[in-house]
C-alpha cells in the first residue's frame, strides 16, 4: 500500500483537475478508492476545483501576463522543493498544493487567454457600386451627345475652311483643282451625323438648324469629283459665306461645349 501511495499519490491532484486520461486515470481512481488518505485528498481537491469554478474573480483579467504568472508559480514550486526535506509529510504538504495550483492555472489559462486576446475587428464589407439614378444617367447621355455634336461641327468646319482656301491645282489647263481629301472627309462626317442624331436627338435639338445647314454643305462637297472645276468650288464657297456657316459653327460649338 505504501508503494502504491508513493506511486499514485502525486497523481491525485492531476486526477482531480482532469489532467489524466486512459489507463493512468483508471489506475489512479482505483488507488484513490482503496487509499483513505488519497481519497480524502481527492475529495478536498474536487471541492477546491468547484470553488474555483464558482469564484467570479477567476474570469477577471490578471494584472500580469499569463506566461509571467505561470513562471512565478513554477519558481515558487522549485524554490520550495529545493529546501531541505522534512519527511514525506512535508513533501506532500508542499508538493500537492503546488501541483494543484499549476493544474488550476493550466485549466483556467485558455479562458483567461481568450479574454485577454484582443478580438480582431470585423472585416470591412465590400463596397457596393453606387446606384445611378435615371436622372443622372439621362444627364450623362445628354452631355456625351453634346460633346459628340461639338466635335462633329468642329471637324466639319475644318473641311469647309479647307474648301475656302486655295486648293492645289490638278489640271491647270482646264482650271481644275484637287478636292479629293475634302470630299472623302465629308462622306465620313455625314455618316457620323446620322449616328449622332440617333443617339441623342433631344440633347442637340438647339443645334439642329446649324447641323442641317452643315449637312447640306458637306453633301455638296462629297458630291464633287477629286479633280473639279474651280468655279464649282467658288460657288460652294459663296454659299458658305452667304449663310455665315463658319461663324455659326464656331458659336454653336462653344454653346455645346458649355
Amino acid at each position: 500500500m505504501t508503494l502504491d501511495h508513493l506511486r499514485y499519490g502525486p497523481k491525485v491532484s492531476l486526477l482531480a483537475f482532469g489532467a489524466l486520461e486512459g489507463r493512468e486515470r483508471e489506475a489512479t481512481e482505483r488507488h484513490a478508492g482503496s487509499c483513505a488518505r488519497c481519497r480524502s485528498e481527492l475529495e478536498s481537491l474536487l471541492a477546491l476545483r468547484e470553488e474555483l469554478r464558482a469564484d467570479p474573480v477567476r474570469l477577471a483579467e490578471p494584472a500580469l501576463p499569463l506566461p509571467m504568472l505561470v513562471a512565478r508559480v513554477e519558481a515558487r514550486v522549485s524554490e520550495a522543493l529545493a529546501r531541505p526535506p522534512a519527511g514525506w509529510a512535508w513533501r506532500l504538504g508542499v508538493g500537492l498544493p503546488a501541483v494543484a495550483a499549476i493544474v488550476a492555472i493550466a485549466l483556467l489559462a485558455p479562458r483567461i487567454a481568450s479574454r485577454v486576446t484582443p478580438v480582431p475587428p470585423p472585416p470591412a464589407g465590400v463596397d457596393e457600386p453606387p446606384v445611378v439614378s435615371a436622372e443622372a444617367l439621362a444627364r450623362l447621355e445628354r452631355n456625351v451627345a453634346r460633346e459628340q455634336a461639338a466635335r462633329y461641327l468642329s471637324d466639319a468646319g475644318d473641311v469647309l475652311v479647307t474648301m475656302a482656301a486655295t486648293p492645289a491645282e490638278c489640271d491647270r489647263k482646264d482650271e481644275r483643282i484637287d478636292v479629293g481629301q475634302a470630299s472623302a472627309r465629308s462622306r465620313e462626317l455625314l455618316a457620323r451625323r446620322a449616328l449622332l442624331l440617333e443617339s441623342g436627338p433631344q440633347a442637340v435639338a438647339s443645334a439642329r438648324p446649324v447641323l442641317d445647314d452643315v449637312e447640306q454643305a458637306l453633301r455638296e462637297v462629297a458630291s464633287l469629283e477629286s479633280c473639279v472645276r474651280r468655279k464649282d468650288v467658288e460657288r460652294l464657297r459663296a454659299n458658305v459665306e452667304r449663310r455665315q456657316l463658319l461663324l455659326r459653327i464656331r458659336l454653336m460649338t462653344r454653346e455645346l461645349e458649355g
